[in-house]
């Protein structure tokens, strides 16, 4: 039997949901039983701190109620967060809760970390009498933070498959899987009528902070760029980067190249990455200028059109017309400009 103190901080693990379902707690119970209400209001705690702090927030266990309604709220903030019904809004949830995860997973035992690695089919191999642990090189791709110099498969040594790795780098692992599975199960469901009756005034309050956080950005300004000139696939992936996803490498190769091609300057770019849960400037700016050729001898260009939907990040399905036209997404983008001036 797993400690109620680790289903409350780790309310995604199967037992804390088989905890939920056998002590016979229904969704109406949990909505409305005032006996339920501080996890109501811990739900909605939860929400706020993803989108604010990207990351849920620490609350003190002191009892056996303290946990049980931290695991409550889990749910609760789920089913608030599908009635949001904001898919920037969602994806930042998810990133809040995997972040707090992650947090609290470094300090665990690695017998702990490789148990919950197993709810998530990840293949992993402990050696015991090496204490070494080796990830399946598949699920490595799959959730390592790859733009990352010392997390580039390059720089790690594998065997049959299986990648050697660290503890805090599984945590890191569970961290982006946990990520994912939100993301998706948040996808999947619609939202409940009673609760978005009874979570309302929260549900429109974070609706409209989240469409004046979006207007914020949409607007702030990136050097002399136009923002509503970027080409459908430069949106995407700086949407996804200001939303703290884990952008793929070739995304974020294609963005800074493009940048710079623009004559954006190493700061003003990477301003853009900073929003990053796991950003870190001296990484970053080391990949910034290796891209545009400040400590390096190439100056990369930006891919083509042809590339982008050989690597998978052009949205074939945003293309517009002139998308259609052109096969460079800077010759898109000066197209656009173009446009303007006709006008």
């Amino acid at each position: 039997m797993v400690e109620l103190a680790i289903l409350s901080k780790y309310p995604f693990l199967n037992a804390s949901k088989e905890y939920v379902t056998q002590n016979n707690l229904s969704i109406e119970e949990l909505l409305n039983d005032p006996i339920y209400k501080r996890a109501r209001t811990i739900g909605v705690q939860r929400i706020d701190n993803a989108f604010e702090k990207i990351d849920v927030g620490n609350r003190s266990f002191a009892s056996e109620a303290d946990c049980i309604m931290e695991l409550l709220s889990y749910p609760i903030a789920r089913m608030i967060a599908v009635c949001i019904n904001d898919n920037y809004f969602k994806k930042r949830y998810a990133l809040g809760e995997a972040v707090h995860a992650y947090r609290n997973l470094i300090d665990e035992k690695l017998s702990f970390l490789l148990d919950v690695l197993k709810e998530f089919d990840i293949n992993v191999k402990y050696d015991e009498e090496k204490n070494n642990v080796s990830i399946y090189f598949v699920d490595y791709l799959k959730y390592a933070p790859t733009r990352y110099k010392e997390w580039k498969m390059i720089n790690r040594s594998m065997e049959k498959g299986f990648i050697k790795i660290k503890h805090k780098e599984l945590a890191r692992i569970l961290q982006e899987a946990l990520r994912l599975r939100i993301n998706e199960e948040l996808d999947e469901r619609d939202c409940n009528k009673t609760v978005f009756d009874i979570f309302s005034s929260d549900i429109k309050r974070i609706q409209n902070i989240v469409l004046l956080h979006r207007k914020k950005i949409e607007a702030e300004p990136i050097g002399k760029l136009d923002v509503k000139k970027l080409p459908p696939c430069m949106k995407d992936i700086l949407a996804a980067i200001q939303a703290g996803e884990n952008v793929p490498h070739m995304g974020r190769f294609a963005l800074v190249s493009f940048l710079n091609s623009m004559k954006l300057n190493i700061n003003e770019i990477l301003k853009l990455f900073s929003t990053a849960p796991d950003y870190e400037e001296e990484k970053t700016r080391y990949q910034v200028e290796h891209i545009t050729g400040s400590i390096s001898s190439t100056s990369y260009k930006p891919p083509g059109c042809q590339k982008m939907r050989t690597y998978g990040i052009c949205p074939v399905e945003k293309i517009d017309d002139l998308c259609k036209k052109t096969r460079h997404p800077s010759s898109y983008y000066r197209a656009k400009w173009k446009e303007g001036d006709k006008k």
